[in-house]
């Protein structure tokens, strides 16, 4: 063959092959982008993974129509937005949002009182400040008794077992409560401590597994209704309601409203501080609520023997002792038996002494039997009676002046 014919042939099918090559090429292209078009139509992509624990199951979607649309999202919401939105709610009908949420309640937090002042200067009389037509008692209770209390109440969590919850609420008295700023530590009043210094203290020095209960700020917060006697060193059924209020909050029971209960009310209380001072005072009334359910309870005696009274609320003595209707007064050991629907099986038990008393009925609506133990007539020991009766909440539920005077009379308790 001639060089130059074989020569022309050669470059001429070099350059077939290239042509074929790249029509190769760009076909293959032309099926890979019908490919990615076809895919952009049927298989939309958001570009973004649904996390799993967002999926809502269309049956538990309450109305959403895609299944894939992430809770506390709206559909096809912009990201940029998302950002500046609260999405930490979970769905509606999951198995997490139908349990009630505890309340958080911190103990440590305190709000003063603010009471009302009418004006004028008090004076002292007999070592009682006598201001307003109240007659108060002083405190001077110190941060070194307000740790010795706590330490007590701590001794109590090495004695009873894991599962057995202890709280201890501490009620601050009547001066700290009615009597303004200006008349504490002033010449015109009366020297008196802080009971919020002290009670904060006391809390303060708590340890795991004591549950403090913070019943300081309900009291302050109605410290302008009548939650304290005019003549008598204790609060009234009202104020021992709103403590009643803040323990339930702490241990996550539902409250007991007055509106369900019948109000008696029994005039001309002369109380206990009338004896100790010829100051004139206010009249004071005694209130009580009878309950919409019947609390049967059994009373034991300090010399032995005991006895039934129909409730808690032993009306018969009213007229006689009108505070002694709570409790039949300061006995050593009660059990309340009460037939609340909201009791359930329920066990609770309280240490405390005469300020306790119209406190504790108000249990009978969260617990099925309760407790009632003043520790200053009570021999014994708290674990083994625990155990015994298969209680599994107590309650330490002293008046400030109480943790000053008597911490040793608790202390007695837990050393069996």
């Amino acid at each position: 063959m001639d060089r130059r014919n074989y020569s022309r042939q050669k470059k001429g099918g070099n350059k077939n092959k290239i042509v074929m090559t790249v029509t190769a090429v760009v076909a293959v292209g032309i099926i890979i982008a019908i490919i990615l078009l076809l895919k952009s139509v049927f298989f939309p992509s958001s570009g973004e993974k649904v996390p799993i624990s967002n999926i809502i199951p269309r049956t538990e979607s309450s109305g959403e129509t895609s299944i894939l649309t992430p809770s506390g999202l709206p559909v096809n919401s912009d990201p940029s937005e998302a950002e500046s939105s609260e999405i930490s709610s979970e769905p509606e009908s999951s198995e997490e949002s139908s349990e009630p949420e505890s309340v958080v309640i911190d103990p440590l937090h305190f709000i003063a009182p603010n009471p009302d002042d009418p004006g004028g200067n008090g004076y002292e009389d007999g070592g009682l400040f006598v201001w307003g037509g109240s007659i108060y008692e002083t405190f001077f209770g110190t941060e070194g008794y307000a740790e010795y209390f706590a330490e007590v109440i701590n001794s109590a969590g090495d004695l009873f077992d894991s599962d057995v919850k202890i709280y201890s609420a501490i009620i601050p008295s009547h001066i700290e409560m009615n009597v303004p700023e200006r008349l504490k530590n002033t010449p015109e009043g009366i020297y008196t401590k802080s009971q919020l210094d002290y009670i904060k203290a006391a809390y303060e020095a708590m340890e795991d597994p004591i549950i403090p209960v913070n019943i300081y700020n309900k009291l302050a917060e109605n410290c302008n209704k009548y939650v304290y006697f005019h003549s008598d060193h204790h609060w009234t059924a009202l104020g021992a309601y709103y403590a009643y209020t803040a323990f339930a909050e702490a241990a996550n029971l539902p409250v007991l409203s007055l509106d369900d209960c019948e109000e008696v009310v029994l005039g001309d209380y002369y109380g206990s501080l009338t004896a100790y001072t010829s100051a004139s005072h206010d009249t004071d009334n005694v209130h009580y609520w009878k309950f919409p359910y019947e609390t049967p309870t059994d009373i034991y005696l300090a010399g032995g023997g005991s006895y039934e009274t129909e409730s808690c609320i032993n009306e018969s003595l009213g007229e006689s002792f009108p505070y002694g209707v709570f409790l039949s007064g300061d006995q050593p050991l009660e059990v309340i038996h009460s037939k609340s629907p909201m009791g359930e099986g329920k066990k609770i038990l309280v240490v405390h002494e005469s300020y306790g008393n119209p406190f504790v009925p108000y249990l009978t609506y969260n617990f099925s039997e309760v407790y009632s133990i003043d520790y200053r007539y009570w021999s014994g020991g708290l674990r083994s009676f625990c155990e015994e009766y298969g209680i599994d909440n107590v309650l330490f539920l002293n008046c400030t002046m109480g943790t000053v005077g008597q911490p040793d009379d608790v202390r007695a308790l837990l050393y069996y």
